[in-house]
């Protein structure tokens, strides 16, 4: 999917998609547990630096992405600083009440929203959508029903795309033939909605057909694309076991914040 704007791929490319994924899950239990937001800054720069580096993509697009995940952290955060409480006030409008505890909350809130959404970004720019459900249906015995149904949704996605933005352009083309209400307004939006349905319904019947013309069913098969568990998944485990400690190790001895703990100010 990210193959076009890709610049080179790493061993993260490699590593098990089950294993993303349970580091994923440990990641988000590990960081909603950390409550010095010291820690969570240098975390926050580890993973930065991990996406940059071991992501391959672009740079203008990984530019991209960051200017929204941290528009988004900020936005996240802005009603717990702008309406929090604390003693020491840095500013006051009104019912708007700034102080240096509720800064202090917000952009810790906000950083535990960029750290995930870093990794996030990560596993998403390494790891094919198909390597997904094949590694599910061979580790975790997913039924290939299934597994091939969500697959094939997936596919359709873009073509569903594709359909809607040529219909917006046979519109635009054929809008003096048609009358307004079908261009514009809700009977504009019922008829392309009915038109893309009716389409994926069609598709989605011929597919059927294909895949059980070919004898496809729910018994023992074999894969074209193997996934397996392999050291890479431990190197890449062992990478951020070390960021995190590290940044526990910096967050004791160079801390940016006056508090070990966010939920003691």
């Amino acid at each position: 999917m990210f193959d076009s704007i890709r610049l080179y791929e790493t061993f993260i490319n490699r590593v098990n998609p089950l294993s993303k994924i349970l580091m994923a899950t440990l990641l988000f239990v590990t960081v909603l547990l950390i409550h010095n937001p010291n820690t969570l800054l240098y975390f926050l720069l580890f993973n930065l630096i991990l996406l940059i580096i071991l992501s391959g993509i672009k740079p203008q697009y990984i530019l991209a992405l960051l200017g929204a995940i941290f528009i988004s952290g900020i936005l996240s955060s802005t009603y717990m600083i702008l309406y929090g409480q604390g003693d020491t006030t840095l500013y006051r409008l009104g019912i708007i009440h700034i102080s240096q505890e509720s800064l202090i909350r917000g952009i810790h809130v906000a950083m535990r929203g960029v750290i995930l959404s870093l990794f996030g970004a990560l596993i998403i720019f390494t790891t094919r959508i198909t390597d997904i459900f094949y590694a599910l249906m061979i580790h975790l015995k997913l039924p290939p029903k299934y597994a091939y149904s969500f697959m094939a949704a997936i596919r359709m996605v873009p073509l569903i795309i594709s359909e809607y933005m040529q219909l917006r352009q046979a519109k635009k083309v054929r809008a003096p033939l048609i009358n307004k209400k079908y261009v514009t307004g809700f009977a504009a939006v019922k008829s392309t909605i009915i038109t893309l349905l009716s389409q994926s319904i069609r598709r989605s019947y011929r597919l059927s057909i294909a895949m059980e013309s070919k004898g496809f069913s729910n018994n023992k098969r074999s894969f074209y694309r193997e996934t397996s568990f392999s050291r890479l998944d431990l190197y890449f485990f062992l990478l951020l076991l070390i960021s995190l400690l590290i940044s526990i190790y910096l967050s004791q001895h160079c801390f940016i914040f006056n508090t070990n703990d966010a939920r003691s100010i």
